[in-house]
């Protein structure tokens, strides 16, 4: 009971520093204060944890620090996060801003729509998790802005990025034409 209290104690906390800081900061602000940049896949992001001080863990691909967190923002002007799929699993946190849509293809080829953001009352969440190997895709719909944060375990290193163009994520997912070809790469 008292880790509930704790956690919506926690959840009010967030939101509230959530409406302050938004009403308080531009994307421009954000993007200088966090010292962000342009991310090839859409957004803008910064690595803003690496797990250097621990021994490192063997994986297929190599060895990688056991964690790696960024923070990553979609903005009006930058709007979508396109299709791609990572080794590693990966959990996105909410931080400031309007809601993100994330648009799940499982390896299974089932789809899911899941909305990170404030509004916790009408179904958004504070935090989703996406296992390695389901490809995501993620777009801001209304607003200036939306942060996250992604921490990836094992740590994220470039070669762990499988990128996937629409040709080839249509042929595995005939299904999912529609949102394929709105949010994956040529």
């Amino acid at each position: 009971m008292l880790l509930k209290i704790l956690l919506v104690f926690m959840s009010a906390c967030l939101l509230a520093a959530s409406a302050h800081a938004e009403k308080a900061l531009s994307k421009d602000q954000i993007i200088e204060i966090l010292d962000l940049e342009g991310h090839f896949e859409g957004g803008y992001f910064r690595q803003s944890f690496k797990a250097n001080h621990r021994d490192r863990v063997a994986t297929e691909r190599g060895e990688r620090s056991t964690l790696t967190t960024i923070y990553y923002m979609l903005t009006h002007d930058n709007s979508v996060d396109h299709f791609h799929t990572k080794y590693s699993d990966g959990i996105e946190y909410f931080h400031l801003g309007s809601p993100i849509t994330y648009h799940l293809i499982h390896p299974d080829g089932r789809y899911e729509k899941v909305v990170v953001g404030p509004d916790i009352a009408n179904g958004q969440q504070l935090q989703l998790a996406v296992t390695g190997g389901t490809f995501k895709a993620a777009e801001l719909t209304e607003g200036e802005y939306g942060l996250v944060s992604e921490a990836v375990a094992p740590g994220w290193e470039m070669e762990d990025m499988v990128l996937i163009t629409k040709k080839e994520l249509l042929n595995k997912f005939p299904q999912h034409k529609e949102i394929i070809e709105r949010l994956a790469h040529d």
